[in-house]
């Protein structure tokens, strides 16, 4: 099993390519790591970008697991996109629909499904510590859903997702029970306009 974990909220908004945590982000951090405390997860895998490694310390203290770096489940913005054009380009393609966009992001989308496919391989629990867009890809792949995001994924909500032989099979996506409602935060934000 796959159990996808998105990253806390951040300190900043696009303006930053690598944020922290918010205070906030923190909280949410610490509450899913007390909610992961029985999981049988053997593995910890992270994106490397800031806000995911810091939302992931909590869960790894708490599995008694080292994280593994792995840029397959980092973002999918190049990270020297310049502020305005990723500002610019951010909600259309939140909006919009895998068979729409660049070979580029196609291929990182293909990138990512194969990555996920080997995570998930051996049977045992890996959690995944990552972003809105990946895990939307993972949902995505699960459900034949083309959207770029096919559902809502809250600061660190809870996405659980098989993968076998006959592919990737959704348990549950976007889960936020283990949070209080003041704590959910970031899941309309890539679905306003739709």
């Amino acid at each position: 099993m796959l159990i996808f974990v998105r990253h806390g909220l951040a300190a900043q908004g696009v303006e930053d390519l690598d944020p922290g945590l918010a205070e906030t982000g923190h909280e949410q951090a610490r509450l899913t790591a007390e909610a992961l405390k029985d999981a049988n997860a053997v593995r910890l895998v992270v994106s490397p970008l800031r806000r995911t490694q810091e939302t992931a310390a909590p869960i790894a203290s708490v599995l008694g697991l080292r994280p593994a770096l792995r840029e397959e489940v980092a973002e999918v913005f190049d990270p020297s996109m310049p502020v305005e054009e990723r500002r610019n380009m951010i909600g259309p393609f939140m909006r919009g629909r895998w068979s729409e966009q660049s070979d580029t992001l196609r291929a990182w989308r293909q990138r990512a499904i194969d990555a996920l496919f080997e995570l998930g391989n051996g049977g045992e629990d890996v959690v995944v510590v990552s972003h809105y867009v990946l895990i939307s890809v993972a949902v995505g792949a699960a459900t034949g859903e083309d959207l770029v995001v096919p559902v809502p994924i809250a600061n660190c909500s809870l996405t659980r997702i098989e993968a076998g032989p006959q592919g990737l099979r959704l348990i549950e996506a976007g889960a936020t029970g283990h949070l209080p409602p003041e704590l959910v935060t970031g899941a309309a934000q890539a679905l306003a306009g739709r």
